[in-house]
């Protein structure tokens, strides 16, 4: 079952709360990179957003702005996934799933 579902060249902004294993939220403000990725079944990534590039911080939420190009002409079901690395140089996979894009008549 997808994490949710969008239409192929439509505009959607994803707010992941970033939580530890205890569910209190973790301070990523300080991270030095968040990915994230959208992704065929073979792991061929089809669109990339970075921090400062789509991808923006606060505290322990990150937001994700996927714009028309990132899913236009794309249907089915993909693969997406958000990979942070701190201050420490820790990385940690924060988000890891499917999504479903149903292509667009328009």
């Amino acid at each position: 079952m997808a994490d949710f579902t969008m239409y192929s060249g439509d505009s959607k902004t994803l707010t992941i709360a970033i939580r530890d294993e205890a569910g209190d939220p973790v301070d990523v403000s300080t991270a030095t990179s968040i990915i994230y990725a959208i992704v065929k079944t073979d792991g061929t990534r089809v669109a990339t957003k970075t921090l400062g590039a789509g991808v923006t911080v606060a505290t322990s939420t990150v937001t994700v702005t996927l714009v028309p190009a990132d899913t236009a002409g794309l249907a089915g079901t993909y693969g997406h996934e958000l990979e942070i690395t701190l201050l420490s140089g820790a990385v940690s996979t924060a988000l890891h799933g499917e999504m479903a894009i149903v292509r667009d008549y328009i």
